[in-house]
């Protein structure tokens, strides 16, 4: 009887082992670009651990609906588009550019609905 409870106990580790291995691979964003994500997040919602919760809800979201490719692709285009002068007037204009933004935008807006 201990070595079934053993068994399954030892089961249900390793299952939940993989659970969190999946999880890791389905969350192809790297490590400092969620934590950023969730800093920015934190600093403009709120500083609580409830908001640590949604905010880490917020990225795992957005993560879900985007590649990280289109991500990173439309965090600079925002960024480049905040930066003032001539050069850099094309990241505010361009309509490919603008799209890309939209797509990031909504789908903050679908993790806004998931998360908070």
């Amino acid at each position: 009887m201990r070595g079934a409870f053993a068994g399954a106990m030892l089961g249900a580790a390793v299952s939940g082992l993989g659970i969190a291995v999946q999880h890791a691979e389905a969350n192809a964003y790297p490590t400092d670009v969620v934590a950023d994500y969730v800093i920015g997040c934190m600093a403009a919602n709120g500083e609580t651990q409830e908001t640590l919760r949604r905010c880490s809800c917020s990225i795992d979201a957005v993560a879900s609906i985007l590649p990280y490719e289109a991500y990173e692709r439309a965090d600079t285009i925002i960024r480049m588009a905040g930066v003032s002068g001539g050069n850099t007037e094309m990241f505010r204009q361009m309509k490919m550019l603008k799209d890309a933004v939209d797509r990031l935008r909504l789908a903050q807006i679908e993790a806004d609905f998931r998360c908070f």
